[in-house]
């Protein structure tokens, strides 16, 4: 489930609306391979061999290939991260830019744990904790009276759909307050943390603003240097291999095809209606572009046979379950909105959007490794329209619009890819301002 903390997304909207769109401020050096360290886990022979493969094709220098002795799995302690990934990783990294080089991205290659499991604290009011508990669970109660009275003939229907609205914030806030509690909101994606590898201490638990987000440039002064991050990963070697072949031979020729975009057809002032708005909005802005545009807006998802041809894609909402709808053309770059599709990528016993992306062949996606909150996913009249520009790697689409960091979301790519290098479909004068 996806939830929304109270007034995040509305303060959000408001932050885009005061930001100027200049694109003057959005032209920066391109990512080259010079400034990319690979990681790999020293434990795993495939890690390692995935990890120099992609520094070869990519000519990324000898020296920027960085081992750690990780465990083979997906999460490890939040103490194990800092020992054993973060700490060396900092030294190599400090250690190449006093040399002269200049570091702008970690490549997180196949065998490196993806999450840091919560961080438990070292008192738990177990007293405040049930008390929360108890609070939540008399105003889910009250919530469900309330959605009941609202179908009821002759209800004053306006009223009651404020009451349900503030009701439903005040649990959203009571469980945002309760993983503060109880250290849940302590877990994180590795990739996330190592973006913010040289930034100094900051607090761990909960988010933290991205600044490299397109409509916090400028808005808060941040001590220290974000990192840009992406994940060579996929269910197999083999396709972690295929995914850097595939990114480096559509550069070549330029991606083509349909944009797929999946709404819901929600209407009101929710948080969930807003993002589904948004979506609708991406449709109309993703028109000016060269691709041609098919946009859902039934409550069902696209269905088997309904998207052929898919170069870009954004939709939600199918928790988990990946729907075989799509015909991806080599290159393809998409993402579906939910809470949990990046929690495995290479489970064999679910279905995930990223991992089942990526084993049909989708080179590039981002997802949660765990419940991130809808205003955490990058919007798609932003991400679509720079990446369509040629001007910037998926890395750097990515830095640009993804608002948060120290949490829960992850790139899965070449962070060197460029779809439309060669061939833009959408052009720099017209960009659109933010939502």
């Amino acid at each position: 489930m996806l939830i929304q903390p109270f007034g995040t997304l509305i303060a959000i909207f408001f932050l885009y609306m005061s930001f100027a769109f200049a694109t003057a401020g959005l032209s920066e050096a391109a990512l080259l391979p010079e400034e990319v360290v690979v990681l790999v886990n020293a434990k795993s022979s495939e890690s390692v061999r995935i990890g120099q493969l992609y520094m070869d094709l990519r000519e990324v220098p000898s020296g920027h290939l960085i081992k750690v002795n990780t465990v083979l799995k997906d999460d490890v302690s939040f103490d194990h991260y800092n020992r054993v990934i973060a700490e060396p990783v900092r030294n190599i990294i400090g250690n190449l830019n006093d040399e002269g080089s200049n570091i702008r991205c970690i490549v997180t290659a196949y065998g490196i744990p993806l999450r840091i499991a919560a961080l438990k604290p070292l008192i738990i009011p177990e007293k405040e904790i049930n008390n929360l508990e108890h609070t939540i669970k008399k105003k889910r109660e009250e919530l469900s009276l309330l959605r009941e009275k609202r179908k009821e003939p002759g209800a004053e229907k306006g009223d009651l759909k404020k009451a349900v609205r503030k009701l439903d914030g005040e649990i959203k806030s009571l469980r945002l307050r309760l993983g503060t509690l109880n250290g849940s909101d302590t877990k994180s994606a590795v990739d996330s943390e190592l973006a913010l590898l040289l930034s100094p201490d900051y607090p761990y638990a909960g988010w933290q603003s991205n600044p490299q987000f397109l409509p916090n440039r400028g808005k808060a002064a941040h001590f220290g240097r974000v990192l840009m991050v992406s994940r060579v990963d996929a269910p197999t070697p083999e396709l972690a291999e295929e995914l850097i072949r595939a990114s480096i031979e559509t550069e070549k020729e330029g991606l083509s095809g349909k944009i797929y975009l999946d709404a819901r057809g929600l209407k009101g002032n929710s948080a969930y209606a807003a993002y589904d708005n948004e979506i609708r909005r991406a449709a109309q802005i993703l028109q000016k572009g060269l691709l041609p545009v098919v946009l859902d807006n039934r409550p069902a998802l696209f269905g088997s046979g309904e998207a052929p041809a898919a170069a870009l894609y954004c939709g939600w909402y199918s928790l988990g379950k990946y729907q075989d709808a799509f015909q991806w053309v080599k290159g393809a770059v998409g993402y579906h909105v939910a809470s949990a599709e990046a929690r495995s990528l290479h489970s064999t016993k679910h279905a995930y959007w990223v991992k089942s992306m990526i084993e049909r062949g989708v080179v590039a996606s981002l997802g949660p490794v765990s419940e991130p909150y809808l205003h955490a996913f990058p919007h798609p009249s932003l991400f679509f329209p720079l990446l369509m520009t040629g001007q910037y790697t998926i890395a750097e689409v990515f830095a640009m619009t993804n608002p948060l960091l120290s949490w829960r979301m992850i790139l899965v790519g070449d962070p060197l890819y460029n779809p439309f290098k060669n061939r833009p479909a959408y052009f720099h004068d017209n960009l659109p301002s933010p939502p």
